[in-house]
């Protein structure tokens, strides 16, 4: 397993069980990508969805500020922005999918793990 980066979170995500894949998006970003995540709570909960989270070349160190979302229907649209709560935009992953921006305060955290990261992840959809 690598040290740092995308590998180490892709073999982190399946040591838990979670079926995902390495991509690459148009812009170069490499992203862990969940093509059939089962939302675990909050309104959309039991939805599948498509899950992208892009992997920070330092992962664990740090993770990016989003999680992608690919729904049909969307689960949010940039039209259903609320200033200080919800910021949806396009992703770089492509048309299908929509970047929901959240601070995950990773630098605070002490337990910098992919167990934590999906807890983080699964809190969002919880409050979503």
């Amino acid at each position: 397993m690598s040290e740092y980066g995308p590998d180490r979170l892709l073999k982190e995500l399946e040591d838990l069980g979670y079926r995902v894949e390495k991509v690459t998006a148009s812009d170069g970003n490499i992203f862990v990508v969940f093509p059939e995540f089962e939302v675990p709570a909050g309104q959309f909960i039991d939805r599948v969805i498509g899950l992208g989270l892009q992997a920070a070349p330092d992962y664990p160190n740090s993770v990016a500020s989003a999680i992608h979302v690919n729904a049909k229907p969307q689960l949010y649209e940039s039209s259903s922005n609320i200033p200080n709560v919800r910021n949806v935009q396009a992703s770089a992953l492509g048309p299908d999918w929509r970047y929901w921006s959240k601070n995950f305060n990773w630098n605070a955290e002490s337990s910098k793990t992919a167990r934590r990261y999906m807890t983080k992840i699964n809190t969002i959809f919880e409050y979503a």
